[in-house]
């Protein structure tokens, strides 16, 4: 029976370890959120009042998308599409 245990134990760390081993790639659509941050951040160091809040609240609802595939969290694609167009038109 002891046997069965320790195999058993070994089988979940290796699995765990495989697991955690391989990370998603990134891909484009993160590279393209990169852009459109500093886009954005770009956009705000160049304006003042209320239209650099809202670039800055931008700037950080795309920093929380990325943060969110860097995790491997899902991310809505319709949101990666709207932030990367809110960043295109300059909000």
């Amino acid at each position: 029976m002891k046997h069965y245990g320790t195999g058993i134990a070994f089988m979940l760390t290796l699995a765990a370890s495989t697991a955690l081993a391989v990370a998603p790639p990134a891909g484009p659509r993160r590279n393209a959120l990169t852009q459109a941050e500093a886009r954005v951040g770009q956009l705000a160091g160049q304006t003042k009042g209320g239209p650099q809040q809202r670039l800055l609240l931008e700037r950080q609802k795309i920093r929380r998308l990325i943060e969110d595939i860097d995790a491997g969290r899902s991310v809505d694609p319709s949101e990666i599409d709207r932030a990367l167009q809110n960043a295109e038109r300059g909000f």
